[in-house]
């Protein structure tokens, strides 16, 4: 099938990605892990379906914490289309992760096949929990209903969407768009795009930039398609959006309404701020060793119960404590406070040790995690 590339695209490609993004766009940067947990992935495959058509919505989590966590996940969802139903938050489904490990959840949704609804899109979010943490993310992801593409509608828009369907700030993800031409004639006019950053809270994000709209020309010919890409992201890391909107208006040569909009949703993964440091202080011998470790709340909430997670990188066993109950698995060690050290206020620190033996490498460890957060 022919296809045409929108025009100028490439131009105002380079443009509004310099705008966007800060010339560090491209560094390699870890994403955020809330309370032990990053969201990997939350889209669904494929983005667009035909009306009453279906598609596996998938959701990725990544246990980023030196511990085990666990949690659940709440679904719910919005239909676009005049009578046409929401979807209520079902059941908690809940989740294991191993440290380091991930969890994947694939959900089937699409046309309700309800009378007298005709969606046209559909927007489905989930509330990711950390048990003692509470909620740590909300995702979101469109599912777009592609009418039939025949020469009364015109042309549609066969997709909307984002690869990959999230990044952290600074980073920028590819937002495709596919237009198809329904008719028998050459069919023209522009695609206007505009993005915009969303949070958890109504309106901009504080201290986020407005991202103004861009309009891109086309021209296709009959039965054939056409496709843009354009790409976009969080371009300040002081920025504490969650998501980016995107929503594309099409327009007909010599009509002034859209004759279509498609919208779609990319994730923003912001880093947590570590609210703890931690200092540890071995002495070793030959077969053992001794580690006296200092926990400092550097946050501004007082941490009330914790438990400190960390790996030996050596062949480290740990035979006794004090002012902590220290458990080993493998090279896997947490050590939870006592009934006289749970509190540690902002500002303050507790301490707990440990001693144990080696045989062939006693290297300390150098990533720890209190509560399935990692500190600095």
């Amino acid at each position: 099938m022919l296809r045409r590339l929108l025009m100028s695209v490439l131009a105002a490609m380079v443009s509004l990605a310099g705008l966007l993004a800060p010339g560090t766009a491209n560094a390699a940067t870890a994403p955020g892990c809330t309370g032990g947990v990053s969201v990997r992935q939350f889209a669904f495959n494929p983005s667009s379906v035909p009306l009453g058509g279906h598609s596996d919505l998938t959701l990725i989590l990544q246990n980023c914490g030196s511990q085990t966590v666990q949690g659940s996940t709440i679904w719910y969802g919005q239909y676009a289309g005049q009578g046409c139903p929401v979807l209520d938050p079902g059941y908690p489904t809940p989740f294991t992760i191993d440290p380091e490990g991930s969890y994947t959840l694939t959900k089937t949704f699409g046309d309700p096949g309800l009378a007298g609804c005709q969606p046209t899109s559909l927007r489905m979010s989930t509330s990711v929990s950390v048990t003692g943490v509470g909620t740590v993310a909300t995702p979101t992801a469109t599912l777009q209903f592609v009418p039939a593409c025949t020469s009364a509608i015109g042309f549609t828009v066969d997709r909307l969407d984002f690869s990959p369907a999230a990044v952290a700030p600074g980073q920028l993800s590819t937002a495709t768009l596919v237009l198809q031409n329904c008719t028998g004639q050459t069919v023209a006019g522009s695609t206007t795009w505009m993005p915009r950053l969303t949070w958890s809270g109504s309106g901009l994000p504080p201290g986020c930039p407005v991202m103004d709209p861009v309009a891109f020309p086309y021209s296709i010919a009959p039965g054939a398609t056409a496709t843009t890409t354009l790409q976009l992201g969080d371009p300040i890391a002081s920025c504490p959006a969650t998501g980016l909107l995107l929503t594309v208006n099409v327009y007909e040569t010599g009509m002034t309404n859209p004759v279509y909009t498609a919208a779609a949703n990319l994730g923003i993964i912001q880093p947590t701020p570590a609210s703890c440091h931690v200092a540890y202080a071995p002495s070793n011998w030959p077969g053992g060793f001794t580690a006296n470790i200092t926990i400092t709340n550097s946050g501004t909430a007082a941490i009330n119960g914790w438990t400190l997670g960390f790996t030996f990188p050596g062949d480290q066993k740990v035979t006794n404590g004090w002012n902590a109950t220290v458990v080993q698995s493998g090279t896997s060690v947490s050590a939870s406070n006592l009934a006289y050290n749970a509190t540690i206020a902002p500002g303050a620190s507790q301490s707990l040790g440990f001693q144990g033996t080696w045989s062939a490498n006693d290297a300390a460890p150098t990533t720890f995690a209190l509560n399935g957060v990692l500190c600095d």
